[in-house]
């Protein structure tokens, strides 16, 4: 009866030692997958192609201002600042990112949809972005870009640093009977 009772143990810690060490080999393999997964962009992409993509990541910075520019201008009917808006909310991650205030002196941080409705009852603003632009703190999915915004204000004309997380996603697209990986750029919070 005893060696009984020792033989099922012997064959219980048999099975409980394969059972952990599959498990262990299950787990270590699904790290494997994520640290595959999780590559920084510069190691995905020669830097040729990374700036390719940091220089568009410019162009529209330069665009959001030219669109946060129209919606003080009140010669703009409805119509046209409802386009406005959708195409600023297109641009960024989401509208609850965090933006400067540029309507105000003290240049606060608050939402983007926040900031469009303050857009809207502003007084004219004129914005110039720079055209030097600075990028680093590349990651996995963004890398933050470094560049001066001019805004004048009733004749005044103050300058601002400003240092705005760019974000980078893979998005499946058809294009007829294809399916493609197309990259997209969005901006972030300031």
């Amino acid at each position: 009866m005893i060696k009984n009772v020792f033989l099922i143990l012997v064959l219980l810690c048999g099975f409980f030692t394969e059972a952990q060490s599959t498990m262990q080999e299950s787990v270590s393999e699904k790290k494997v997958q994520k640290d595959f997964t999780v590559t920084s962009l510069s190691q995905r992409f020669t830097t040729k192609v990374l700036n390719a993509y940091q220089d568009n990541s410019k162009t529209k910075v330069a665009d959001a201002f030219a669109y946060f520019q129209m919606l003080t201008d009140a010669t703009l009917d409805a119509d046209g600042k409802k386009e406005v808006i959708n195409t600023i909310y297109l641009m960024f991650q989401n509208p609850r990112v965090m933006v400067i205030d540029f309507t105000s002196e003290t240049l606060d941080k608050i939402p983007l949809s926040q900031f469009v409705q303050k857009l809207l009852i502003s007084e004219p603003l004129l914005f110039t972005v720079s055209d030097e632009v600075r990028y680093d703190g590349v990651d996995y999915q963004s890398w933050m870009t470094n560049y001066t915004v001019t805004r004048t204000k009733s004749g005044v004309t103050s300058t601002t640093n400003v240092r705005q997380t760019i974000y980078f996603y893979e998005n499946s697209k058809d294009f007829g009977s294809e399916r493609k990986v197309v990259f997209t750029t969005l901006l972030g919070s300031m």
